[in-house]
């Protein structure tokens, strides 16, 4: 069970040999304001540069190992969470400003609530 000092949302990210795409969902994430959050990317062994660019990257929680696809990775990272609430994020995917603030807002309003999804830009 999350502590006093863990973030609310552990955003998971799933990401085999998707290097190009990382940078922007990565950004999404980092600029959500109004909570606290944690970004952990499982990686599935990537050879693309994926590794080298998430080395770089000191707010982002990671780990490249085999995976048995992309559902088994965001379990591991769900075993890795820390916040109250969980969501994933593909790599290929950006959040809107104040996403998880909204998310959050959402929650605190209708506390029988136990799933949020909202609506998507293609």
């Amino acid at each position: 069970m999350p502590g006093d000092d863990s973030p609310l949302f552990s955003i998971i990210t799933p990401s085999f040999n998707n290097r190009p795409f990382l940078p922007r969902c990565a950004a999404s994430v980092a600029d959500q304001q109004g909570v606290t959050f944690e970004h952990i990317v499982m990686d599935g062994g990537s050879d693309d540069g994926t590794v080298d660019w998430l080395r770089n990257q000191a707010r982002i929680i990671w780990a490249s190992e085999k995976d048995r696809g992309m559902y088994d990775a965001v379990n591991k990272g769900f075993q890795r969470a820390r916040g109250s609430l969980c969501a994933y994020l593909n790599c290929d995917e950006q959040y809107l400003p104040r996403t998880l603030a909204a998310g959050a807002e959402t929650f605190r309003r209708h506390p029988g609530v136990d799933i949020v999804f909202g609506d998507a830009l293609v």
